[in-house]
């Protein structure tokens, strides 16, 4: 078996703080090529994928600009910081923050949307080491996007608690923990069908700045949702639920009496269907059947034995750990769809172990979730 080489990396690591503007501006500021690597990205995405030009990605985000009151305003004023950061334009940074929704919904009528990868998972007594509770997920995605991702620390305000976010370059939320032992990990769902509602990577940060598993998922699954996604989201007492968005109704999916929970990128729970325009491929079955087999009937379950879990090759190149096809030309695989990074989380510790790039060409470490 050939295992595309890869280089060692490290993604920038920066602290968000002050108010939503100033903590934009931060973003946009110090990760300027990370947020111009976002737009290069997405613009040649959405018009590979969906026919879509990056000026109509701009106007259909802003017909979104209706739901930002209240108390998700601020984020149009954290959004506004990262573009004036950055020297773009605030739309390009509103249609960056709505790529789940142009990208796998019916929104845009264009061109069927592909694969999607990620393989996210729970683990928690009796099937860990001493009932811990662990989460993580692999991220799969164009190699190219590697550029773009960093981690961001926010500090504790009011009743929010400090988090620890890994972002890509313009998008405010993402996939993360938080101090009060809450973790939230994606996998793309296409869908049919869209509504006009709070967008998934908004919601997602929204979900983390909650100090409560319940108040988490009640931010999560907000209506109308907009965009089909999963996101588990587990806490350290032991609770985690696999919520399966869809702009018709959402599901919940919840852990085995084992206490394992995965998740990849088809809907699993009996009241939703997959998605007729947009099948998924087999990868998905594939991963999703493969980490539960390294799973199963586990007693000692540990963050380590989690961390080579997202290092597995079989079913390889589109295996937990998803390389590009070898059998593409050198100048397609740059852009294929690979794993471009891999976080398992021990939430009864509060520790959480990374590895930037393939997860099987290099090295976890440890990240802090406050500074």
């Amino acid at each position: 078996m050939h295992i595309n080489g890869g280089t060692t990396m490290r993604f920038p690591e920066i602290t968000l703080k002050g108010t939503p503007y100033e903590k934009g501006l931060a973003h946009g500021s110090l990760c300027k090529e990370q947020v111009l690597c976002s737009i290069r990205n997405y613009s040649a995405n959405f018009k590979k994928n969906v026919g879509l030009t990056w000026e109509d990605a701009q106007a259909l985000a802003m017909t979104f600009l209706p739901v930002f009151k209240g108390k998700y305003a601020k984020y149009i004023d954290e959004m506004k910081g990262v573009a004036d950061g950055a020297g773009v334009r605030f739309e390009e940074i509103l249609a960056l923050n709505l790529r789940s929704e142009i990208l796998y919904t019916g929104l845009v009528k264009g061109m069927e949307a592909g694969e999607q990868g990620c393989t996210a998972f729970s683990a928690h007594a009796p099937a860990t080491k001493d009932g811990v509770t662990l989460a993580g997920q692999t991220w799969d995605y164009t190699i190219a996007q590697r550029e773009a991702a960093f981690i961001a620390r926010v500090p504790a305000e009011d009743d929010i608690p400090a988090m620890l976010l890994i972002l890509e370059g313009g998008i405010i939320g993402g996939k993360g923990v938080n101090e009060a032992g809450i973790s939230l990990t994606l996998n793309a769902v296409s869908t049919d069908g869209y509504k006009i509602g709070v967008p998934l990577h908004i919601r997602m940060r929204r979900a983390l700045e909650c100090g409560t598993m319940n108040r988490a998922v009640a931010e999560a699954m907000t209506a109308p949702v907009p965009s089909a996604a999963n996101l588990i989201i587990t806490c350290r007492d032991g609770i985690s639920l696999s919520l399966e968005l869809d702009p018709r109704r959402c599901d919940v999916v919840q852990p085995d009496d084992d206490g394992i929970l995965v998740h990849t990128n088809h809907f699993i729970g009996p009241n939703l269907i997959q998605n007729p325009v947009y099948p998924q491929g087999g990868s998905s079955y594939m991963r999703l059947q493969r980490m539960r087999q390294l799973m199963k009937g586990k007693k000692e379950l540990t963050q380590a034995d989690l961390e080579g879990f997202c290092r597995d090759h079989a079913g390889y190149p589109t295996s937990i750990c998803v390389h590009p096809d070898p059998s593409l030309p050198f100048e397609q695989q740059a852009v294929a769809v690979a794993t471009n990074y891999a976080f398992v989380a021990d939430l009864t510790n509060g520790i959480v172990r990374l590895v930037e790039g393939s997860p099987c060409e290099g090295e976890y470490r440890t990240v802090k979730i406050t500074g």
